[in-house]
């Protein structure tokens, strides 16, 4: 009995020391530092590309309940089929094993269950040898002790071999059958799972291996069939050909797009783009295809984005022509590269310049020589329209209107708002000057998308997204709804480049579109609003060489046509988007057509323009005046009488009116006063002087060494009836010059106050500061 006693302590000891052990083993992290690839979808499912692991492995993580039933039952048929019952190992299993590798020497027979075999992938050990094998031991009854059998058959499915340098039974679906772990049917999931047993033998990649790998999986199914039962139509499945894909056969689309996915941190194992490869499809064709035809004038990279204005989710990017290309940097991804926007950014000062109540679409601007303190602009034909509505002149890209628009503007509220709007590194306003309008600044593809998208969403500006799953990013109201929908309708009247603008489903499609050339035919740009889309074309060359061939309405805009009209065909909601929402505060009222401004008694025929009640400017055309016109001598009289008749005629301002003489069109200008009409009389009609250069406010700086010789143009415009002015700075005389010739006059440093007086005693003033500097 004492005996027996002794007994029971010794056991209960035991018992109470392996419960200690039990419960003190310690927990391993189950995948240790081991790194998964990253694999990148499009929005729509298909593989754009399997990133290799930080050791150079493809290795896809999936949950167990994301794997085909048919497979995991499969794997623990062929690998383990007491994996449910056992504490990690399986005794019976080990020697049988033990028997008929090292005693009868029959064959080689493993006897490892799938918890030992994680435990050799967990841990990489050796176990060839009896001290490997009893490590092993111990290895699996940890992991047992810490993990549920769960847990653990998740981990040996995703680090299994499967030949070559792949792991994890998602990762040889996704590559040899382009296809989620969960989509597997019975052949090919039998097929898989008979590869780690000798993955170097049944790789499927190689013929021989192939040959393996169908040996062991008809194997598999007769196991299976004894077990599960199968039909005879599903045997016949069984013998018919696997499509295997290697590695180098893997995916590698929209390049440029998954390069700055992966690039992100830290990158996802998974990653929903938000990219369409089917749209991507479409812009690389287009592209590869416009560049092969260009080649002989010099063209040899551009590159595209699209994206939906709703969501803001870039649906295709190509940053070059070939990503594969080191002729031309193929690489480098000019969605993303600073490159001058040319007159781009245009329908953004107008935008700004409709908000604030300076013009509406039909307001009449001046297309004339102008100079801005010492900065005279030019347009792109060194031409002059002279009047041009702003619509006009937003579509032909003149550049003098705009920079006047810019100018009253401010570039400092300009810089400002391209900041807000997410153009980044912008420098200060003053370092740009009014040049920032003609592409004097910088931004990327993605930036001016963005510009473009904001007018789409009716002011409203939100960051680009490139993960489907990321959240939408926050909004800011920059514009007002109505200043972005008679942005974009104005956009919308820019003819196409082609004689194909009206002929069939072009018809239909409405595009809001600009273009862009910037200094030295470097970069030519087209960007705009396709229904709900956004789309940009650059056509360039990284390096920033010039080519005369770079112009944006003649290089860009052919391509960024080619590929809307193939949008059209495919794209849903690409159709005609004129109207405004019907709770817009906007109204179509009547303008004088010559003039823009509301028609006074005498305008000859009027036009419809949008207009914002409360915002936009309300002036009276004053341009067509009636006057007394004494019949006797046809000199304009001081007042009506007997011998005098009342004629209309044409005010234009002298600028205006030295275009209209240049380009041989005829105006009716007023006739001169009759002799005995007093000087009173004169003064108090017509309009004012209005002084051009310089522009009050102006600061003029000058050095010591070239404050002598250096002359500052004094130029005004008058009034049509106005033949001469006389100059004056602080009340001393200038001189006296014809109305369309500038004062050359050499100031000293100081304050001024410049006055232009016209020959019939209407006058107009400006200040001007001189600084000298050292």
């Amino acid at each position: 009995m004492r005996i027996v006693t002794r007994l029971a302590v010794r056991a209960a000891i035991v018992v109470a020391a392996l419960t200690v052990a039990w419960l003190l083993i310690p927990k391993p992290t189950l995948y240790g530092d081991v790194t998964f690839s990253t694999v990148i979808d499009d929005r729509n499912g298909e593989l754009l590309r399997l990133a290799l692991a930080d050791d150079e492995r493809y290795r896809v993580k999936a949950n167990l309940a994301d794997i085909a039933p048919a497979a995991v039952q499969a794997t623990l048929l062929y690998e383990d089929r007491h994996f449910r019952s056992h504490l990690g190992f399986n005794p019976a299993a080990l020697l049988r094993a033990a028997w008929s590798t090292y005693v009868v020497r029959q064959r080689v027979v493993g006897g490892s269950t799938i918890t030992m075999q994680l435990s050799r992938l967990r841990f990489d050990l050796d176990t060839t040898t009896i001290g490997g094998k009893l490590v092993q031991i111990a290895r699996a009854i940890q992991l047992e002790r810490h993990y549920s059998k769960d847990d653990i058959l998740e981990a040996y499915l995703n680090l299994a071999p499967y030949g070559g340098n792949i792991e994890g039974l998602a990762t040889a679906a996704r590559i040899y059958f382009d296809k989620r772990a969960d989509e597997l049917t019975l052949p090919e999931a039998l097929a898989l799972v008979v590869i780690p047993q000798n993955p170097a033998q049944r790789n499927p990649q190689t013929a021989v291996g192939y040959a393996a790998m169908r040996d062991a999986q008809v194997r598999l199914f007769e196991i299976w069939r004894d077990k599960y039962g199968a039909s005879t139509e599903l045997a016949a499945h069984f013998r018919l050909p696997l499509a295997v894909r290697s590695t180098p056969e893997l995916p590698f689309l929209a390049p440029h797009t998954t390069e700055r996915l992966l690039h992100s941190a830290p990158p996802a194992e998974h990653i929903a783009a938000t990219v369409d490869i089917n749209l991507q499809r479409v812009l690389e064709q287009r592209l590869a295809d416009y560049v092969e035809r260009h080649r002989g004038a010099g063209i040899d990279n551009a590159a595209a984005m699209l994206v939906d204005t709703r969501t803001m989710d870039v649906l295709a990017e190509a940053g070059s022509v070939d990503f594969f290309n080191a002729a031309i940097a193929g690489q480098v991804n000019g969605t993303r590269a600073k490159r001058s926007p040319g007159s781009t950014l245009k329908p953004f000062v107008y935008a700004l310049a409709l908000d604030q109540g300076l013009i509406h679409p039909m307001s009449l601007l001046k297309d004339a020589p102008r100079r801005f303190a010492a900065y005279t602009p030019e347009n792109f034909d060194r031409g002059f329209l002279g009047p041009i509505t702003a619509r006009d002149a937003l579509i032909y890209s003149r550049n003098v209107p705009a920079i006047e628009l810019l100018n009253q503007i401010g570039t400092e509220p300009f810089n400002a708002f391209l900041g807000r709007a997410g153009v980044a590194n912008l420098q200060s306003a003053e370092h740009y000057g009014l040049s920032m309008v003609l592409g004097g600044n910088e931004a990327t593809m993605s930036e001016l998308v963005g510009l473009y998208a904001m007018l789409a969403n009716a002011g409203v500006s939100r960051p680009l997204r490139r993960e489907l799953n990321a959240p939408l990013g926050a909004a800011e109201r920059l514009l007002s709804r109505e200043a972005s929908f008679l942005a974009l309708d104005m956009l919308r009247a820019n003819p196409r480049p082609d004689a194909l603008a009206f002929a069939g489903e072009q018809a239909r499609t409405t595009v809001a579109w600009k273009t862009g050339t910037s200094y030295a035919y470097r970069d030519a740009w087209s960007v705009g609003i396709v229904g709900p889309y956004a789309l940009a074309v650059w056509v360039g060359h990284f390096d920033g060489r010039s080519n005369p061939a770079l112009v944006g309405r003649r290089a860009a805009a052919p391509l960024f046509f080619a590929i809307v009209d193939q949008l059209a065909a495919g794209l849903p909601a690409v159709s005609k988007q004129s109207v405004p929402p019907v709770d817009l505060n906007l109204a179509k009222i009547d303008v004088c057509a010559p003039t823009g401004d509301l028609p006074g008694r005498y305008c000859p025929r009027t036009t419809k323009s949008w207009f914002i009640p409360g915002v936009s400017p309300i002036r009276v055309s004053n341009v067509h005046r009636a006057v007394a016109v004494d019949s006797r001598t046809g000199a304009r009289s001081c007042a009506p009488g007997e011998t005098t008749r009342t004629e209309v005629y044409e005010f234009w301002p002298s600028d205006l009116l030295r275009l209209y003489r240049q380009a041989g069109i005829a105006v009716r200008s007023p006739p001169p006063w009759a002799p005995d009409c007093g000087l009173d009389v004169r003064a108090a009609t017509g309009v004012q002087p209005e002084i051009t250069s310089p522009l009050s406010g102006t600061t003029v700086l000058r050095t010591a060494a070239a404050s002598h010789g250096r002359e500052l143009p004094l130029t005004a415009t008058t009034d049509a009836d106005a033949r001469w002015l006389y100059w004056f700075a602080n009340d001393r005389f200038l001189a006296k010059v014809d109305r369309d010739e500038p004062l050359l006059w050499e100031p000293e440093s100081g304050e001024y106050r410049l006055v232009a007086v016209d020959d019939l005693g209407r006058s107009g003033s400006a200040s001007l500061t001189v600084a000298a500097v050292p």
